[in-house]
């Protein structure tokens, strides 16, 4: 089930003895698990709730607090995270003996507990006993990571759901500047509430002012600094990065990314292609599409190839040599100056 079906179904106290949360969204991790704290009363939260970490809690740590009864209410809840034995990479920090122990609570857990199974991963190793009993008697939250595609009309819900509204331009902002990160756009939500009071409207004044500049979307504004054909303005950028200490074969493989992207979009436009249908095939959020798009008006394809693969000559060079990395940078775009 999805988290807001979750919270549904606790609300109206359907509430189940075991649950696993998976996936590694971490807004989605930290909204399942804020519900089920509110199934406890702040006096019961108190004495009958525990939240232990099992990269370094042992398993029978975690029984004990699964067998103790409930102090004041009629449940306990304990939350686990973490659980690394549960994975196929995971440090065998617990014994054998102590995951059968928790396999067997797996298949008759205690009905005055609430064990919930926090897993941070894309997924378990399917092939242990215990990861077998766990699916086939805990409650399944799904928090993978939100696809692309699908980020900004749940943002968008969200942001009606707490009565505020958000203009196309500031959404696509966001996404740009939070690289289209689920987690990264939740986390910057309550500054640009705040910002936005009374009015309730985010703008994108706001989003430029409030949420901060990734390398990608510093990188992004050389880019867009090069289709604007603003050269001038693209190698100050490019300086400035350089002179932040951030690593030049770095930046070269962010900007290598954008031209690919760039050619990749307009391969797919000359075959028909419209911008929905080109962000499906290449599993990329529309608005960069819709980004791209613009800027391809300005380049026939054959430059933009050309400056592909000089940046793919640039890889090669900082990672033989010490290269001058403006002079590099300025020979992959004099093909974008002189068309």
């Amino acid at each position: 089930m999805d988290v807001n079906t979750l919270k549904a179904n606790l609300k109206k106290g359907d509430v189940a003895p075991l649950y696993l949360i998976l996936g590694p969204e971490g807004a989605l991790q930290d909204s399942a698990l804020a519900a089920f704290n509110q199934l406890l009363t702040a006096d019961e939260q108190t004495m009958d709730f525990a939240r232990l970490d099992m990269s370094t809690t042992p398993i029978a740590e975690l029984l004990n607090e699964t067998s103790s009864m409930p102090f004041y209410g009629e449940r306990r809840v304990v939350i686990a995270t973490d659980p690394q034995f549960l994975t196929g990479t995971g440090a065998k920090t617990q014994s054998k003996e102590a995951i059968d122990a928790l396999t067997d609570y797996f298949s008759q857990p205690s009905p005055t507990t609430v064990l919930v199974i926090s897993a941070p991963y894309e997924k378990l190793d399917e092939r242990r006993k215990a990861v077998k009993r766990l699916r086939k008697n805990a409650v399944t939250v799904d928090a993978q990571q939100v696809a692309s595609g699908a980020v900004s009309g749940r943002i968008t819900k969200e942001i009606q759901a707490q009565g505020y509204t958000i203009s196309n331009d500031a959404l696509g902002l966001l996404v740009r500047k939070t690289e289209a990160n689920y987690s990264t756009m939740v986390a910057q939500l309550p500054k640009l509430y705040l910002g936005a009071y009374p009015g309730h409207e985010i703008t994108p004044v706001l989003v430029e002012n409030l949420v901060p500049n990734t390398l990608t979307d510093n990188v992004f504004a050389v880019t867009d600094a090069l289709m604007q054909q603003h050269f001038d303005q693209a190698v100050r950028v490019y300086q400035e990065l350089l002179a932040n200490q951030e690593e030049p074969l770095r930046l070269n493989a962010l900007l290598l990314g954008q031209f690919r992207l760039l050619v990749q979009t307009k391969i797919l436009a000359r075959k028909g292609l419209n911008q929905m249908a080109i962000a499906k095939e290449l599993n990329v959020h529309p608005f960069r599409i819709k980004l791209a798009l613009r800027s391809n008006r300005a380049w026939p394809l054959a430059t933009l190839v050309a400056c592909y693969n000089e940046l793919v000559h640039n890889e090669i060079l900082f990672k033989s040599s010490q290269p001058d990395p403006i002079i590099l940078f300025l020979r992959a775009v004099h093909g974008l100056e002189t068309a």
